[in-house]
């Protein structure tokens, strides 16, 4: 499990200064609107839960009435404009968005200077996505150098071991185990990286990202380091993992969803919604047939990976559930917020074990049939024998939060990352760092 961040004084405080700066221009719909409806107004009118039977999830849609039956639109009378009239109604009761409160003055401002000049259109074609839109809008260079590292949220060893994948901001780094060095930087991709997974046996990086209440997307990198989306969602997408044939690609999402994708195709596959808040780990099972997810929604629930069927739900954390991996085809581990760890069987979702005397806030997990780790607000990796719960080992290698961690293919090792941007790779068998940089750019 990695932290999610919000900064909304902050994120207010540009879009202001950016509206100022822009107040002599025509108001864009795809970079200045697009991303405000997104944000704002997306989650209640599109597809799956169209409020009125409106949606705006689309240019195309939102220029179409819902049940009111008034004109959306009017181009150059925002008054006469039923999507501004509902932003500016006095009747909380009316005003949009429901059961929040109104949007700042500025974000109002600038609809209504966009339909007073026309409620100009220049997104493409105006059935492309709101959300596509946003993506455009939120993606930035990396910067040249990083005034200081960024957390380690996510990381993921090459199916040889060779090299670990980092997250970074707007850009994925790789480093070369043996000393440390970088070997590669992949731009094009989300501000927040929040998951990656390398395909065994394969050569595509799969990586979760996105803007927090904004966008969110899954995307592919492939062997030539181009960057293929595969989805846009309306919040950060905060989890991926190959099935270990490397022919499946599972995601979790903030907006409760889990997809499967083929990573050959790039094609989108079975959205499951058995959740009821943000999924925050996937993890298929040894032999590819099942899928544990773990979610906000205090969880972890188990699917058949070919029809999506679920299979067994686990509720015995009673808190938020941050992780879940098979350690073993029939065993679960899982983690929730607070100390909790739990031991449980994948075919009845039956409690088997609690490990117990976590001194602090857990924040990262990773398993295999031997061993648990775990790790987070200490800045300690715990080890511990899977068997009879037995710690092994208390490493002590970071200053600051573990926010992440990632077993090697080979099993002998592993990596930990930390919000101070400092990476060790542990040997497994003695509890050794082998290996310890700044993973800083």
């Amino acid at each position: 499990m990695r932290p999610r961040f919000a900064f909304p004084t902050l994120l207010a405080l540009a879009f202001t200064a950016t509206v100022r700066a822009d107040d002599a221009k025509p108001v864009s719909f795809r970079k200045d609107v697009a991303p405000l409806l997104q944000r704002r107004c997306a989650a209640c009118h599109n597809e799956d839960s169209a409020k009125g039977s409106y949606r705006l999830d689309a240019f195309a849609r939102l220029t179409l009435a819902g049940d009111s039956e008034l004109a959306p639109l009017v181009a150059g009378k925002p008054r006469d404009s039923e999507l501004y009239r509902l932003l500016v109604a006095t009747d909380a009761n009316d005003r949009m968005p429901q059961k929040a409160d109104a949007l700042p003055a500025a974000e109002i401002a600038l609809v209504e200077r966009w339909i007073r000049e026309g409620a100009a259109y220049d997104g493409g074609a105006p059935e492309r996505p709101l959300v596509e839109l946003a993506r455009e809008s939120l993606l930035r260079s990396a910067p040249e150098r990083y005034a200081r590292p960024a957390p380690i949220t996510a990381l993921a060893f090459s199916p040889d071991g060779a090299q670990l994948a980092m997250s970074g901001y707007y850009e994925v780094t790789i480093w070369n185990v043996a000393d440390g060095s970088l070997a590669r930087r992949v731009g094009g991709l989300p501000e927040r990286i929040t998951a990656l997974a390398w395909q065994p046996r394969g050569r595509l990086l799969a990586v979760a990202g996105g803007s927090p209440a904004q966008w969110g997307a899954v995307a592919l990198v492939d062997a030539d380091f181009q960057v293929r989306y595969l989805c846009d969602l309306p919040d950060t997408a905060l989890c991926v993992a190959f099935s270990p044939d490397g022919k499946r690609l599972a995601a979790g999402s903030a907006d409760r969803t889990i997809r499967f994708f083929d990573p050959a195709s790039g094609k989108a596959g079975r959205v499951l919604r058995q959740h009821a808040d943000w999924v925050q780990s996937v993890a298929f099972s040894p032999d590819g047939t099942r899928l544990v997810s773990a979610s906000r929604d205090r969880t972890a629930r188990i699917f058949a990976a070919a029809s999506g069927a679920l299979e067994e739900t686990y509720s015995g954390h009673n808190a938020p559930v941050l992780a879940a991996v098979f350690a073993s085809e029939g065993g679960i581990v899982s983690i929730a917020r607070g100390r909790s760890v739990h031991g449980w069987d994948a075919s009845s979702g039956q409690r088997k074990a609690e490990f117990i005397d976590f001194p602090a806030e857990l924040q990262a997990l990773a398993a295999n049939s031997a061993t648990v780790l775990t790790a987070g607000a200490d800045g300690i990796v715990r080890v511990h024998q899977r068997s009879d719960r037995r710690q092994l080992f208390a490493l002590a290698g970071h200053g600051d939060v573990v926010q992440s961690l990632a077993l090697a293919p080979s099993g002998a090792v592993f990596a930990s990352g930390a919000a101070d941007g400092t990476v060790c790779v542990w040997n497994l068998a003695c509890g050794t760092w082998v290996q310890r940089f700044v993973a800083s750019p």
